[in-house]
């Protein structure tokens, strides 16, 4: 609800203020004394175009500012999702500056935002009603959702429509990014199990390069290692012709032994003992590896084909055998995902096919739940537009199922219109004329009153064009769409402004030589002025002001009937 409006240095105004109300807030007034300048400045607030001429006075920005009481969870989420909640959560304050050159700075509880940020959060807000202009209320994407209100049996099915089609499509773009990667997915599949079976094939062993790397040398050298190793043999454990190293210590040893009566021998025995067992297992060890060096023929060429299979395998996988193992397991890993992701393919496939045949069938059963609300809807709107003296007029829902799938289901909504007996009914933004939308749009804001979500709704003199029983009945709509809704509105009709909860008066005065707008709330004395004003053209006159008590008891006493339900509203008044 819109609590305060704070107007400075815009076109006729210098500074303005206006304490609003809940219920029916009206301004009333000489015509040019200013009173669309009120809606002018609202609408600023909700995002509407600025230009330089606005601006009162060259020298000074123009400022429009708005307080607003906000009780909807909806808004208060919208404002903390895009970091402008406030510490005080029930105010929401809009200000627009406008330079002289035109520019705007549009700001929400005290922070800079966009005018897209700024329009949004005004849809949320306020519902303006200007002649010949487009209104959130008759906005086509709007339609489905007010039918829908009609019948509450919509809602939970339209809820599992919603997750439905959120699941079915989340698993189709999963299904659409893997069939798009099918082509690279094959590809390296096909690469990998070639990898993995290039190198299980070789069978690799930790510490074989090194093993085979010893063996080739030795292969290589095995003529001087042979010498070598026979060499040493005769020399430390037998020769033919001269004595060994094992010979001469086994002929110490024998020498200790004769002698051991003597301490010193005798400390002589235990070291050449393990002395010669020492050269024995030498004369073994090099015995042993003399024998090893007698090769296969095709030994060393074999070494080497499996050595030139490692150096390649090297080459592409790892700098030994410890990493191309590792490279090897990595492999089997992403060779298991590739080929999981295949199996993942066909689940989805049938998982979106499921979801598929889900969704339509929800849908199916919405729109049976839809064709129920548009026939309440169609019999409401009807009754309401025959109160309005529009008796003849057609408004019909068509429903017709849509080519493109979506959250809100199959269903394409549109809201057809017919002033005229004999006319078919077009779609209503093409075929009403000013004074026929403006009973159309009560009419609607009626019937849903008590859905309709954007708490203040404001009507530029929607009653222009209407009159006689036709004007009353409207005058009653009004107050009875302000039971749910501030309304506020401009109005040169003293059966409107009867109604009101809260009545200002918008009065222009020249001052050192230019015109300026003022605004004020009237008191119950002031009122009646004003209504004889509006009745006659003289708001002294006794015939006047006696019409205008009368008119206000009347009304006062409607009111309080309208209030408790007490009386049905009909175009005869």
């Amino acid at each position: 609800m819109l609590r305060e409006i704070h107007i400075q240095n815009l076109i006729l105004v210098n500074e303005l203020r206006l304490e609003l109300q809940e219920g029916l807030n009206v301004l009333t007034g000489e015509t040019g004394a200013g009173k669309s300048i009120i809606i002018d400045a609202l609408g600023l607030l909700m995002g509407g175009r600025v230009s330089a001429d606005m601006v009162r006075e060259a020298n000074r920005k123009a400022v429009v500012e708005g307080v607003f009481f906000i009780a909807d969870a909806g808004v208060k989420q919208y404002l903390e999702e895009n970091g402008l909640a406030d510490v005080d959560d029930d105010l929401l304050i809009l200000r627009r500056e406008i330079g002289e050159s035109g520019r705007s700075i549009n700001r929400i509880n005290g922070r800079t935002v966009t005018l897209q940020l700024l329009k949004e959060l005004g849809e949320r807000l306020v519902d303006i009603h200007l002649q010949h202009d487009n209104q959130l209320l008759l906005h086509p994407r709007m339609y489905i959702h007010y039918m829908d209100s009609f019948n509450p049996d919509v809602f939970p099915v339209l809820e599992q429509v919603r997750q439905t089609y959120d699941r079915w499509q989340e698993r189709q773009r999963e299904l659409d990014s893997l069939l798009a990667g099918e082509r690279r997915r094959t590809r390296d599949l096909d690469l990998i199990r070639f990898q993995i079976q290039e190198i299980e094939s070789l069978e690799l062993v930790p510490g074989e390069e090194e093993e085979l790397v010893q063996r080739r040398d030795r292969i290589r050298d095995a003529g001087e290692l042979g010498e070598g190793a026979r060499h040493i043999y005769e020399l430390v454990y037998g020769s033919e012709q001269q004595a060994s190293a094992y010979d001469l210590v086994a002929q110490a040893l024998q020498t200790a032994h004769a002698l051991k009566r003597d301490d010193f021998f005798s400390s002589l025995v235990t070291p050449l003992e393990e002395c010669l067992y020492t050269l024995e297992d030498i004369g073994g060890q090099v015995a042993e590896f003399k024998s090893r060096l007698e090769f296969e023929p095709r030994a060393l060429e074999e070494i080497e084909g499996r050595l030139e299979a490692l150096s390649r395998l090297k080459r592409k996988y790892g700098d030994s055998i410890p990493e191309i193992l590792r490279f090897l397991d990595e492999a089997r890993q992403e060779q298991a995902r590739l080929e999981s992701s295949e199996q993942r393919v066909t689940e989805l496939q049938e998982e979106v096919e499921d979801l598929r045949v889900r969704y339509h069938e929800l849908c199916a059963q919405l729109s049976e739940y839809r064709r129920q609300a548009k026939e309440l809807l169609e019999v409401r709107v009807h009754q309401e537009l025959s109160q309005l003296g529009m008796p003849g007029v057609r408004f019909e829902v068509s429903i017709t199922p849509r080519e493109n799938t979506g959250r809100d289901g199959m269903d394409q909504v549109t809201f057809l219109f017919s002033a005229n007996p004999g006319e078919e009914p077009r779609p209503l933004a093409r075929v009403a004329s000013g004074g026929e939308v403006s009973r159309l749009v009560l009419a609607l804001k009626k019937v849903l009153a008590e859905v309709y979500e954007v708490p203040t709704l404001i009507f530029d003199e929607i009653d222009v064009g209407v009159g006689g029983s036709a004007l009353n009945a409207m005058a009653k709509k009004l107050y009875e769409i302000a039971c749910h809704h501030q309304v506020i509105l401009v109005t040169h009709s003293p059966q409107v402004a009867s109604f009101a909860d809260c009545h200002y008066l918008l009065e222009k005065a020249v001052e050192g030589g230019t015109t300026v707008t003022y605004a004020r709330k009237l008191t119950e004395a002031e009122r009646v002025k004003e209504i004889a004003r509006m009745l006659s053209g003289e708001a002294s006159s006794r015939v006047s002001l006696e019409h205008s008590r009368e008119i206000l008891a009347t009304t006062a006493e409607l009111k309080n009937q309208l209030k408790t339900g007490g009386i049905e509203t009909t175009a005869n008044g």
